[in-house]
């Protein structure tokens, strides 16, 4: 009777961490899509068409295509990273309820933002080539 209740505390003791993430939630997964915006006419990637219409109206660009894609969870205290292409990375830290992302190419900051919970956000950033088109990313909280 004592080994059945020391296996059972044992268990309890192993699980409490695995019970309380998922009773939370497991914090909130936070998706990345980094794209190319050009002024070329041409079709936009159709993995983008939800996003398009908020494209043109910030961007105002003619075509947009998708370069690099990535998600991760973010703890409501924790930090999480999104390698995207080229070096560019997204940054995210849970500060309670809401999450910070900040966008680096290699070392160099290029935007910080409050994500506004539930709510896609289009981060404009450097230019991508020699052919006058830029990047942007994407990053949807779900």
């Amino acid at each position: 009777m004592k080994t059945i209740r020391s296996v059972i505390a044992l268990a309890l003791l192993v699980a409490a961490p695995l019970l309380s993430l998922a009773a939370g939630g497991g914090g909130t997964r936070v998706r990345a899509i980094m794209i190319v915006a050009s002024n070329e006419k041409a079709k936009s990637d159709p993995k983008l068409a939800p996003y398009e219409a908020n494209l043109r109206r910030i961007l105002r660009f003619e075509s947009y295509r998708a370069v690099g894609e990535g998600s991760a969870v973010v703890a409501a205290n924790g930090e999480a990273s999104i390698a995207l292409t080229r070096g560019h990375r997204i940054e995210l830290v849970g500060e309670g309820g809401s999450i910070r992302a900040t966008w680096f190419e290699g070392g160099r900051k290029v935007i910080a933002l409050a994500l506004p919970p539930g709510k896609p956000s289009v981060l404009g950033g450097p230019p991508w080539g020699d052919k006058g088109e830029v990047c942007a990313v994407i990053i949807v909280p779900e």
